[in-house]
């Protein structure tokens, strides 16, 4: 395993950056007029730094193998103990020093060592007594402050906390998946160059990015995705940073990636009046003849052909290991594994992916939709109804037909095996399509509600998870001396179940495949006639998205609606190195 993130130095270290370009007065940006004697000496800072970093661990003991001191014994059973026999380092359970209860919120003095809990009063108390002005909550590492009676921000406390944050995460990667081998991050100041330039070359200017899009006739289904694609974080960057300039382009025509570049400069130019894509859709009427007419077409069929389009006319566009910038923020890849019941032998193979589309009930079908009438809708629940049910289903092992398996081993046909999908290479932006609309018996629409988190873990869908649980399981059986069932076979995952086996608990979540939703694509009326609708998330604000209307929306009415398609991007990035240079 690689060896631990070296501590940064526990003294304030933090520099804003309206400090590098625009120096002067800048305590309007923090919350607090109490804070500044106190931040003059850094010992408000380290302490803070202590303690956010504790809090950290705290949080994620158990993927680190951490184990509260009140615990202690437990840690003699085999379930709590790693597989090599080493006792798991311990943690004590922040409790107030007073009336020693765990419970509620807790809170750590900055300028001393007292914890105190807050319900029972006995932190204000403290503060009160020894003259004390601020504490941190322990769960959320939240600045207080005593004097001004509430939690205030301060961009050096969260700079630290940030810090703290990434430093976390590389530990748990590196834990949880020792093999994987990851570039630490190095936090980035502006040199006097850098910071002259920057400031040069800058002017401040409104909000921008928000823009309603005009229906050129049926292309509502046209004016999502170009929604999500102005919203996509990745896209954004690659495209305001120039890196693919239509002034500069040497393609001659119909070129995508011009039309991105323009449609960015677009929203971006502070014109507030709805803007209508005519360039953009007549060079897809040229890229793809299937998309030509003004018929109602598929969101999700057009946002394919449109990541082709502009993946083909991008000067790095290669057959494989593209470099391209809808590679590099879209491409992930499948494995598949088969397993043979007979020899046990495994075969893999691997499918790169774009986007995952998914059922949104299990593949066995009722007589009921036989006559079911063409746009017609189903509201038939035939199965669980979350976005993580439907990635089980996606995931959960099948059993192959007589004879859709030959085994290189075994050289026989027939043989019983099953097969399980796995995600080997997960991408930066995750996208997912509901399959709403059904073509196998009379086309209808599929009505049902699929619930979806603003964040979602995706560690139990990935192979080196999935690797990572049966080496944990393999290690427990042969530090149990090799366990065999009542029938004198070995015990297996399949044979136990998961409730009473702690080898069949989920693998903790990774940081590193944990995602935030930015947006959502919906579909309300019949499948012929229908409209489609979006909601994004700019500056941290939901907005609803419906062609030229752009208004406010709360994270409930996102989380309500009817999704079609999902976007999600990841909450911690890896940086590329090999070919930051290339870009």
């Amino acid at each position: 395993m690689s060896a631990t993130p070296s501590s940064p130095p526990l003294v304030p270290t933090t520099r804003l950056l309206t400090q590098d370009f625009f120096p002067g007065d800048h305590s309007t940006s923090h919350g607090c007029p109490h804070l500044k004697p106190f931040k003059k000496n850094g010992e408000i800072l380290s302490n803070y730094q202590i303690l956010a970093r504790y809090s950290l661990h705290y949080k994620h003991r158990h993927a680190l193998g951490i184990l509260p001191v009140k615990d202690k014994k437990r840690s003699r059973n085999n379930e709590d103990n790693p597989p090599n026999g080493k006792q798991a380092p311990q943690l004590p359970t922040p409790s107030c020093l007073t009336c020693e209860t765990p419970l509620g919120r807790i809170q750590a003095c900055l300028h001393c060592v007292y914890v105190g809990c807050w319900k029972s009063e006995h932190s204000q108390q403290h503060s009160h007594d020894k003259g004390h002005t601020f504490s941190m909550e322990i769960s959320r590492c939240g600045l207080y402050c005593n004097q001004c009676k509430d939690f205030v921000y301060d961009r050096d406390f969260e700079g630290i906390h940030n810090s703290e944050i990434i430093r976390s995460s590389e530990i748990i990667s590196m834990v949880q998946e020792p093999g994987q081998k990851r570039q630490r991050y190095t936090k980035w100041h502006a040199g006097n160059k850098e910071a002259a330039a920057i400031k040069a070359g800058t002017r401040l200017q409104v909000c921008q990015g928000l823009r309603g899009l005009r229906n050129m006739g049926s292309t509502c289904f046209m004016n999502v995705i170009l929604q999500c694609f102005i919203h996509n974080p990745l896209l954004r960057s690659y495209f305001l940073s120039d890196q693919h300039s239509s002034k500069r382009c040497e393609v001659k025509s119909d070129c995508m990636g011009c039309e991105m570049d323009q449609l960015f400069s677009q929203f971006y130019s502070g014109v507030k009046i709805p803007y209508g894509p005519c360039s953009f859709l007549h060079t897809m009427w040229m890229s793809s003849s299937d998309l030509a007419g003004y018929a109602q077409q598929d969101a999700h069929e057009f946002f394919i052909s449109a990541l082709n389009q502009i993946h083909a006319k991008s000067p790095s566009a290669k057959m494989h290991h593209c470099n391209c910038v809808i590679h590099k923020t879209f491409a992930g890849e499948l494995q598949s594994d088969v397993t043979c019941h007979t020899c046990e032998n495994v075969t893999s193979a691997f499918d790169p992916i774009l986007d995952i589309s998914l059922d949104l009930r299990p593949t066995k079908r009722s007589k009921s939709g036989v006559n079911k009438v063409r746009g017609a809708s189903d509201e038939r629940n035939d199965g669980p109804n979350s976005l993580a049910d439907c990635l089980d289903r996606y995931t959960h092992k099948e059993k192959l037909g007589t004879n859709e398996y030959y085994c290189s081993v075994c050289r026989k046909t027939g043989q019983e095996a099953s097969k399980q999908l796995s995600i080997k290479i997960i991408p930066p932006v995750l996208s997912f399509q509901l399959k709403r609309f059904e073509h196998s018996m009379g086309a209808s629409k599929i009505e049902t509600k699929i619930k979806f988190p603003a964040q979602l873990d995706m560690t139990q869908y990935t192979t080196s998870a999935r690797k990572l649980k049966k080496s944990k399981q393999d290690a427990s059986q042969k530090l149990n001396g090799g366990a065999s069932s009542e029938n004198g076979s070995p015990i297996t995952p399949s044979s136990t179940s998961s409730s009473s086996s702690p080898n069949n608990a989920p693998v903790e979540p990774i940081p590193t495949y944990v995602y935030n939703l930015f947006a959502v694509i919906n579909h309300q009326g019949k499948m012929d006639t229908g409209h489609y609708t979006a909601f994004a998330k700019h500056r941290g604000e939901w907005f609803s998205l419906d062609d030229h209307k752009v208004s406010l929306a709360t994270q409930k009415d996102v989380l309500e609606s009817k999704a079609y398609m999902l976007f999600y991007v990841k909450q911690t990035l890896d940086y590329d190195f090999a070919n930051a240079s290339k870009d």
